[in-house]
């Protein structure tokens, strides 16, 4: 499951000279002295807690030398002054919080955190939480393992005690502290300033014991990766100027939401501990190195998050609509067969349960589609997906993480440098995309959506498994040897689209070669699914899956049939076998 020596080399030698380059323009910096800037104190219960004055400016957030998430770099203008934590939140300070309110966090109810040392050993640990982080975690240190929600439930807490608007920072307010009134990615130099794994020792330090910004702020960079309030997008396309949060919503799941950590980490690399990196999270994610650092002002805080909830398409008679469909989008052809209404038994007759107590069906129900639809004659090439990234500069969940799941000659682990290029292999131009997570294809289908003026997304798991059926009622759509590429004919790779027989319908790859991400989440059991084909976004999980179908190139038979559903992590744990197919909405006449 490795690439040539020569291309592996070339990919470790590239990221070589990108960390040397990035490295270079933050240890250049020169740290200023503190000046004499004002100090307040809130009481966390007993405990004092301290806010440095931030002065009202301007500044030029973002970097035209970081990754494509840092761009467009542009002009944000702060008219007030704000308050924040001169420190990332103490243990002593949590634990005030704790004590006042019996509050519980998101690692102890559910039992596990992530801890990442190193790129490539990341693993959930068991009975990891902010009182017992696997490392010595003094009063000092700066509380981790918290998630979004833990933070947030701090500082509604500590606003409450103290009558002051307390809050956590929003990405633009960060940026400017951390930059502390130097351009771009200078701030204070990494060697002097920050804690990362450069630094001895695979944990977090006593807050404050490195020099301070200019501005009087401790560890900006690295030690606790820090919560700000506003929702990830993958470009400052729409970022507001005036320093406020970005609280619109680009994917189709409430639950779904992705947050921002800035600064690194105890364990980050350089490239991640600059000012402007970013990096996006889910709500509950909480890990070894995450934290928080609070804001005052009187700036208000977040409003409702509400996913616009998306229309679903009035029933059409099918006559009107052509059987074919083909986009063309700068010399590259998307193709797509129509999808009929119909109605059929979704589910499976059978009822598995592994040694994980993971599910992979669903008892059989009766579901009606009753809009028309087409969906993408084959999974979307890497020749497709390299189109939208030369042409938006977009960055993957596993290029920016710097690694992705993989299984083959070992069982599956994390693998540094796997990524759409190189999923473990040199994948052809024709064959499916791989190595990508949820959002990843929900940033595609906005992508194309924008450029055919079509309104292009992930299909449901219904839509996906009336089309992959095709009219069939047993295992397969078809002699799987016949459709689909899978563990015994695969040669351990991905194979070119369309090269195995069509089913049915004219859908070619429905089953194998790729695990193909839908829109829905992941639900155990059909208690409460929707019966009309559309998604079923809604969830009360705290750490909410995905579901991928139809299995892939690594699979055995039975994890290929028409029914299999996988429960798949969203975004941070990327499996290398995982791709999409598109679903175009039928337009109504005038749309």
């Amino acid at each position: 499951m490795k690439c040539g020596r020569n291309a592996r080399r070339f990919r470790r030698m590239a990221a070589v000279f990108a960390l040397a380059s990035v490295a270079e323009t933050v240890f250049s910096a020169t740290l200023a002295g503190a000046p004499n800037n004002e100090v307040q104190t809130v009481q966390a219960g007993a405990v004092p807690l301290e806010l440095v004055r931030i002065p009202a400016g301007r500044f030029l957030m973002g970097s035209s030398r970081g990754d494509r998430d840092e761009r467009p770099v542009h002009e944000v203008f702060l008219a007030d002054d704000f308050y924040m934590g001169k420190t990332e939140v103490t243990v002593r300070q949590f634990r005030a919080f704790v004590e006042a309110t019996g509050y519980t966090t998101v690692a102890e109810r559910e039992g596990a955190a992530w801890h990442t040392p190193s790129p490539g050993n990341m693993k959930r640990a068991r009975r990891c939480n902010w009182r017992c982080p696997g490392f010595e975690s003094s009063d000092d240190h700066p509380v981790v393992c918290l998630c979004y929600l833990d933070a947030a439930a701090f500082c509604a807490w500590l606003s409450a005690r103290s009558g002051q608007p307390i809050r956590l920072p929003t990405e633009a307010e960060w940026e400017y502290a951390c930059c502390a009134g130097t351009p771009g990615d200078a701030g204070a130099a990494l060697g002097q300033a920050a804690w990362l794994d450069a630094a001895r020792g695979e944990h977090p330090h006593p807050v404050a014991q490195r020099a301070p910004s200019a501005w009087g702020l401790y560890d900006m960079l690295g030690n606790a990766a820090e919560w700000c309030a506003d929702l990830y997008h993958w470009d400052y396309a729409q970022a507001p100027a005036d320093g406020s949060a970005n609280f619109t919503s680009d994917v189709p799941a409430d639950a779904a939401l992705r947050r921002v950590l800035r600064g690194g980490s105890w364990c980050s690399p350089p490239t991640s501990c600059r000012p402007s990196f970013r990096g996006p999270a889910q709500q509950a994610l909480r890990a070894t190195d995450t934290g928080f650092r609070v804001v005052r002002s009187g700036r208000t805080a977040a409003p409702g998050t509400s996913v616009r909830k998306r229309r679903r398409p009035a029933a059409r008679s099918v006559p009107d609509l052509p059987a074919v469909l083909a986009l063309h989008v700068d010399g590259t052809t998307f193709d797509f067969v129509r999808i009929c209404p119909g109605r059929f038994m979704m589910g499976s007759p059978h009822h598995y349960v592994d040694e994980y107590n993971w599910t992979y069906e669903m008892p059989a129900r009766e579901v009606t589609i009753d809009h028309a639809y087409y969906m993408g004659v084959t999974e979307v090439t890497v020749e497709q997906f390299r189109l939208f990234v030369e042409q938006t500069g977009y960055l993957t969940d596993a290029e920016k993480q710097g690694w992705a799941f993989v299984t083959g000659e070992k069982d599956w682990h994390f693998e540094p440098l796997i990524d759409w290029r190189c999923p473990g292999h040199m994948p052809t131009d024709r064959e499916p995309v791989v190595c990508l997570g949820w959002y990843d294809a929900v940033a595609f289908c906005q992508w194309l959506s924008q450029k055919t003026g079509r309104r292009m997304r992930l299909p449901s798991e219904a839509e996906w498994e009336y089309a992959c059926r095709a009219g069939t009622t047993g295992d397969h759509a078809g002699c799987l040897g016949e459709v689909g590429w899978y563990a015994w004919n695969s040669g351990g790779r991905t194979q070119p689209v369309a090269r195995k027989k069509p089913n049915a319908w004219g859908l070619y790859d429905m089953q194998g070669n790729a695990w193909e991400w839908v829109q829905d989440l992941y639900h155990r059991d059909g208690a409460g699914a929707p019966s009309d084909g559309s998604a079923w976004c809604d969830t009360a999980a705290v750490d909410p899956r995905g579901i991928t179908r139809g299995g892939s190139f690594y699979n055995p038979e039975w994890l290929c049939r028409s029914y299999i559903r996988m429960q798949t992590p969203l975004g941070h744990v990327v499996h290398y076998n995982n791709g999409l197919r598109l679903v175009c909405e039928v337009s109504e006449p005038g749309n």
